[in-house]
């Protein structure tokens, strides 16, 4: 049997007792339209303001709410008609009550708030109607059965006590329904002042009207002064306002109808009643579609300027915003005399994550970086996101000495913490770096290149964060002068290739050269390309360097060929950038059918922290380049972190062990054991084994004893121009 699931008695509590407030105040707001607007039989009520409440306990409460409307009503009728009429009428009640909790809902979209025209459409003219519909047809079908309603009056009773309640919902219901939006009203000064002066001249003109016009029927002044008041608020005060404005002409007008007519509505005429309902009910509908208009036509000028300020996908300021928001800072921090520390964030190992688990984990993660700086900061510190995984922080503050230390090892700490995704835990640091106002800039844009110089220099020392100092701007101008002559070098021809042969100490014969850039300048000397080659792959000149390379060593390889030559074959360096450019395949297939260039001849090089940086994509391009026929090396080998399964499924051809640990072999023990576990790992695996960087004949022998196959380096040969290089191919080296 399914097991029987009671509800809670803090859940039974809370259903007493919202039944309990709710049925109270519908008997209040009976009782009261009883006492001033009944028209028919003692009990048909030409303005209904329970229904109001019946129609927001629906809507709020659901069945608690029709449960306490059910026993208000039972307690209001009871007064006035018999037990069996009472509950019959308490029924009719709740069941319209259960319409307008319901139906609005099921018309999407739909707000409760009623804060848009289709919500006003759905409630005003479907819901309400039709839900009162079924109490007033009840209602009075209950009366007739019971000899209370004449024939001649069932048509008029129907029809007024429709209109009752819906008037009733129209009036009293928008103003509880809008209560939870009271922050919507205006709270200056002015505002205030001009919602008294429009509540006094409502009050003041009705009081005029009342004392300069005899005889005076209460739907002129609804026409002539609450509705224009009601649309004033509407125009002014939003939904609440209009809401409020509302229920003080319902007020207002019940009081006149009762003055007016010598002390109850009863005595009203028909047709004067008739008029009075249409009138209110005409204010009440313009009240809420033009309030619900302006409403809508805020919350898309909101939505306008979040998106035109704000960053969709975290929710913080954009880039636009922090730039007005920091020139706007800088001025009052002048007038004020304080102090600006600006953080330039950017995120590390996030690339990783974006690249190997997809963009939509790369959005939530930014999300969640976003989420954690906006909650560690202060209210009136300012974070945005400028882009990609950038983001920055405005922090104001007295002058003092480096004082956004503290809050940004707070950040690292935050940022640094783990997270779990989709079942899986991820991590991400960040690097920041911090410019000051006014010691290391005056403006905006100074101030943000100087936090990200440091920020840089956060990145390359693994520090966390750094301040901006005069070195960093000396470097930047460094670089920036590299990177324009790297530029010119690249359009104008002052690049060339050197080439470093590599033997095979088996046979003592050149198997093959490692092409290497050389930056020749027209002003003489030469550039190094320890200097120029890190900027390249910073500025994302590398790909047209590469590109460059590739094609060159090709050309000069056919040139030798074509000279009756027999070069072996030439390898080139593939920067991490390169290797995970989507057009890397193409580029080749190009270079290889413009040169002619066998692909058998052209081997790449690829660092091992590019190859295992994303495994997946790295089998993919290693798989293509196989197919083409062309040989991989992994480069640097040691230096990175090698998944050693990953790695013996890989189509490489050798490994080429990193200079560094070619320098320890003959003075570190530890050295020697690294390389000689290299070596017998290669050949576990098929590979063959390069040591670069030997120098000394000494390294040379114990190279050859621990059974590396080939060696490059000054013992050897330096890198060579390629007239100098040729001497090589049919040299011998004895070993």
């Amino acid at each position: 049997m399914p097991r029987l699931d009671l509800p809670s008695f803090a859940e039974v509590r809370r259903f007493a007792l919202t039944a309990a407030l709710t049925a109270l105040v519908y008997a209040l707001a009976g009782w009261v339209s009883l006492k001033v607007a009944t028209y028919v039989a003692g009990v048909i009520a030409a303005v209904w303001l329970a229904a109001g409440v019946g129609a927001m306990a629906g809507l709020r409460f659901g069945l608690a709410g029709i449960t306490g409307v059910a026993l208000g009503s039972f307690a209001v009728i009871s007064q006035v008609l018999s037990i069996d009429m009472a509950w019959r009428l308490a029924l009719g009640a709740a069941a319209s009550s259960a319409i307008m909790g319901y139906l609005p809902r099921h018309l999407h979209p739909f707000s409760p708030t009623l804060e848009s025209v289709p919500s006003v459409a759905k409630f005003a003219l479907v819901a309400a109607p039709l839900g009162y519909g079924v109490s007033a047809l009840l209602g009075v079908t209950s009366l007739y059965s019971a000899g209370l309603l004449p024939d001649d009056q069932v048509v008029q009773g129907l029809w007024v006590w429709w209109l009752g309640d819906v008037l009733g919902v129209y009036l009293i219901a928008p103003v509880l329904l809008t209560a939870s939006r009271w922050d919507l009203l205006p709270t200056s000064k002015t505002a205030r002042l001009e919602g008294l002066v429009l509540v006094l001249s409502m009050l003041l003109l009705t009081y005029a009207m009342l004392a300069n016009i005899q005889p005076l029927r209460p739907s002129e002044v609804v026409l002539f002064v609450l509705m224009p008041g009601v649309l004033w608020a509407a125009l002014r005060f939003s939904v609440t306002g209009a809401s409020l404005a509302i229920f003080l002409s319902a007020l207002i007008v019940l009081g006149v109808a009762v003055v007016s007519s010598g002390g109850a509505i009863s005595s009203t005429s028909l047709r004067e009643l008739f008029a009075l309902q249409v009138s209110m009910l005409a204010m009440s509908l313009a009240g809420m579609f033009v309030s619900a208009a302006l409403a809508e036509r805020r919350h898309s000028e909101m939505r306008l300027d979040m998106l035109a300020n704000h960053d969709p996908l975290t929710g913080l300021p954009n880039r636009s915003y922090f730039q007005d928001f920091l020139g706007h800072a800088l001025a009052r921090a002048q007038r004020e005399r304080s102090q600006i520390s600006l953080l330039f964030i950017d995120l590390d190992r996030f690339k990783h994550i974006n690249d190997s688990q997809g963009h939509e984990v790369g959005d939530q993660v930014l999300c969640i970086v976003g989420k954690r700086l906006d909650e560690e900061l202060r209210a009136d510190d300012f974070v945005a996101r400028l882009g990609g995984d950038e983001f920055a922080i405005i922090l104001v503050h007295p002058p003092a000495a480096r004082a956004a230390s503290r809050v940004v090892r707070k950040l690292l700490k935050t940022l640094s913490e783990p997270f779990k995704l989709e079942h899986r835990r991820y991590a991400v640091g960040a690097s920041i770096g911090i410019s000051v106002y006014p010691d290391d800039g005056l403006d905006a844009n100074t101030l943000l290149r100087q936090a990200d110089l440091a920020m840089y220099q956060a990145k390359q020392r693994r520090s966390g964060f750094e301040y901006f100092s005069d070195e960093l701007n000396t470097v930047a101008q460094q670089q920036l002068s590299l990177e324009n002559g790297l530029r010119h070098a690249l359009d104008h021809g002052e690049l060339a290739l050197a080439y470093q042969p590599k033997v095979s100490l088996g046979s003592g014969r050149v198997v093959g050269l490692e092409a290497l850039a050389r930056w020749l300048p027209r002003s003489g000397g030469m550039i190094g390309p320890d200097r120029f080659i890190p900027v390249a792959e910073e500025t994302g000149l590398i790909m047209p360097l590469g590109r460059w390379v590739a094609r060159a060593s090709c050309e000069q390889w056919i040139a030798w060929r074509d000279a009756g030559l027999n070069p072996p074959p030439v390898a080139i360096n593939l920067s991490p950038r390169q290797f995970n450019d989507e057009r890397l395949i193409d580029d080749i297939d190009a270079i290889l059918a413009e040169t002619g260039m066998e692909a058998a001849q052209l081997q790449l090089e690829v660092t091992e922290s590019a190859a295992m940086e994303n495994p997946q994509r790295t089998f993919e391009m290693l798989d293509a380049l196989r197919q083409r026929g062309l040989h991989v090396y992994i480069d640097d080998f040691g230096t990175g972190h090698s998944n050693l399964a990953q790695l013996k499924r890989m189509p490489i051809d050798a490994l080429k062990i990193d200079k560094s640990f070619i320098d320890d072999v003959l003075v570190n023990s530890d050295g020697a054991e690294i390389v000689n576990a290299v070596i017998r790992l290669a050949h576990a695996l098929n590979m063959r084994v390069v040591a670069e960087g030997v120098e000394s004949a000494e390294q040379l022998a114990f190279l050859k004893k621990q059974g590396c196959d080939e060696v490059q380096g000054f013992v050897v040969a330096k890198p060579l121009p390629p007239d100098q290089v040729e001497a090589f191919f049919e040299r011998q080296f004895e070993f």
